[in-house]
């Protein structure tokens, strides 16, 4: 696979998203799937169209909602699936030893725009100015490599909070100015609000709308069940697997 297009890819799901493989008589393939709440369908359809432009395929997002519980309510949710063998370098990087974590090798490879998704996705702004990191791995070891590499790329530094169940990385207000301020020319369009003092909310637009109000069924039919990477012929050198 294309490096660019790892790169890519491998920084979009570094923090989001789940890779499980497959066997099959034809050898098998990855299948990648990502998912949010309808209140975060813009966010969602941001990061399809960052996957497209790295493995372009047909796969659509779903609307469904989930079993029943017992109190007898499910919830709505979004979902875009792709399975296809041309993930595999991808979970290689994502999951060495069949189990996820964040290493210094896959950190190695990503840059601002990975650490942008990152920010997206985990950043928990307090009232006071400071801002928590949430999405930074299960373990202290994990958190405190993604703090350097943090720091690395932005000069921001931060503190490893390990009072919870997963830890989280803890900015000061001034340090919070300084990452937002570095990775806002990287900012996914619908969370900018988390890189700048500006107040937002991950909005329905009319695209999510349609898809939860069942409109965008018709695009998606089939597409569930036929969810392999229709992907463009992979270009350059292959990394190794």
């Amino acid at each position: 696979m294309d490096v660019v297009d790892v790169r890519g890819l491998l920084g979009l799901l570094l923090v989001d998203g789940s890779l499980v493989p497959y066997r099959c008589p034809g050898g098998g393939y990855i299948q990648m799937v990502l998912t949010a709440g309808t209140s975060e369908s813009a966010f969602l359809e941001e990061k399809v169209a960052e996957f497209r432009v790295f493995l372009p395929t047909r796969a659509q997002i779903i609307p469904y909602r989930t079993a029943t519980r017992s109190n007898g309510k499910s919830t709505p949710v979004l979902r875009f699936r792709v399975s296809t063998n041309r993930l595999r370098p991808i979970y290689n990087l994502l999951y060495p030893g069949g189990e996820r974590v964040i290493t210094s090798t896959a950190l190695g490879l990503l840059g601002a725009r990975a650490a942008a998704w990152l920010w997206a996705e985990g950043a928990r702004p307090q009232r006071d100015g400071r801002c928590e990191l949430a999405r930074v791995g299960q373990s202290i070891g994990e958190a405190t490599l993604l703090r350097d590499w943090l720091t690395m790329l932005t000069g921001a530094e931060s503190t490893v909070d390990d009072r919870r169940r997963r830890p989280r990385l803890l900015f000061s207000a001034e340090q919070d100015q300084k990452i937002r301020s570095a990775l806002l020319p990287y900012a996914p369009r619908s969370r900018q609000h988390l890189f700048t003092d500006e107040e937002g909310h991950d909005g329905v637009h009319q695209g999510g709308a349609d898809l939860l109000h069942g409109r965008g069924r018709a695009v998606a039919a089939g597409a569930e069940a036929a969810a392999v990477a229709d992907a463009a012929p992979l270009r350059g050198a292959a990394l190794p697997a």
